[in-house]
């Protein structure tokens, strides 16, 4: 027997991890369970990278240090000739912005994009937050502690996307 449950009516995960119905009958819907499962993985993704650099540093070099020496140095020499000042240029710094906010407009469209396509695998969760799912009477372990919700799923996307590639 099927039955239409929406998130107001309390799905929810009973005695270790059995989804159920409010009144604790155990119900399955394929989708949904392989949404929640990504959606653990996802967020348990997001909380483990949180904070964690990801990219090569470089070593810094000796070669560099006696280079800033020799420069620091050379400028307590004493000068004959005053060394011309640079014009402030309005027109090239605001053109030089303007096109830094265009490159982080651009950035944070493909961001957008990138994000939103991912999510698309959760539409189940959507659709179930939005109106609801049709759910049959089977038993279904998670082995979770609570059912994902799309804002935990989208806050851990946009939070770890460059990784999840």
């Amino acid at each position: 027997m099927k039955q239409f449950i929406k998130k107001t009516e309390g799905l929810q995960l009973v005695n270790g991890g059995y989804l159920s119905n409010k009144e604790g009958e155990p119900v399955y819907n394929a989708e949904f369970v392989a949404a929640q499962k990504r959606a653990q993985y996802i967020v348990t993704f997001a909380k483990h990278a949180s904070g964690k650099t990801f990219e090569v540093k470089e070593a810094d070099c000796v070669s560099d240090v006696i280079k800033a020496v020799n420069e620091e140095l050379s400028l307590k020499a004493t000068k004959y000739v005053d060394v011309p000042k640079e014009v402030k240029r309005e027109l090239t710094d605001k053109l030089a912005a303007e096109a830094l906010s265009f490159m982080d407009f651009t950035d944070g469209v493909a961001k957008s994009e990138k994000i939103n396509s991912f999510l698309q695998e959760f539409n189940v969760l959507h659709e179930f937050e939005e109106f609801g799912l049709f759910f049959e009477s089977d038993i279904v372990k998670l082995n979770a502690e609570k059912l994902y919700s799309m804002s935990d799923v989208v806050k851990a996307v946009t939070e770890t996307i460059d990784l999840l590639d």
